[in-house]
């Protein structure tokens, strides 16, 4: 791996890229942040309204949504690292697009490479599509998937729980289930 590569020079280029139009009407590119040596990177869709605000990932409803969780599960946000496909906010919370997600791609893949997690947590169906190409979340989420040498777990996003207050266990023993899956990971290392 290249010396200069660090999590800190990767956010120095996320915070500065002009690759798509997201660009033009963010506030603040949003970076990954978290334990650079954590057993797991939690990916989500893109920033929000408050992520652009503050240029923090997950620190809106859907942050609280993800600490309650990572709580349930034993966990705490400095155990972890959290990111997203996008690292700027598409206008109105759209979906991005293809092109969008091409360009911030390689900054993933650099977090994924730097981090070495043990398992890449892939959270709503853009995070689980861009990723896996999967589909149907609600009939995959809760799965393994084992692909070019990196292991992933999908679940919802955690704005689900927003707009569905009966996938709150559901997220949360995903959660769970998934913090066992790392520890039995560890146990076979």
């Amino acid at each position: 791996m290249n010396s200069n590569l660090t999590i800190k020079s990767i956010n120095e280029k996320i915070v500065k890229c002009t690759k798509c139009n997201l660009c033009k009407n963010r506030k603040n590119a949003v970076p990954g942040i978290g334990n650079e040596h954590a057993d797991i990177v939690f990916v989500g869709e893109a920033p929000g309204r408050s992520e652009d605000k503050y240029g923090k990932p997950f620190i809106g409803s859907a942050g609280k949504k993800l600490d309650e969780a990572l709580k349930y599960a034993g966990l705490t946000r400095e155990e972890v690292y959290i990111t997203n496909i996008v690292k700027c906010r598409p206008p109105k919370n759209r979906i991005p697009t293809d092109h969008e997600k091409i360009m911030c791609s390689m900054y993933l893949e650099k977090e994924l490479l730097i981090i070495d997690p043990k398992i890449v947590c892939l959270m709503g169906n853009t995070a689980y599509h861009s990723i896996l190409n999967g589909k149907e979340i609600s009939k995959n989420h809760g799965k393994v998937i084992d692909k070019d040498d990196k292991t992933y777990f999908v679940t919802f996003h955690p704005a689900a729980m927003i707009y569905n207050k009966k996938l709150d266990a559901v997220f949360k023993n995903d959660i769970k289930k998934l913090v066992k899956i790392v520890k039995n990971l560890k146990k076979n290392d």
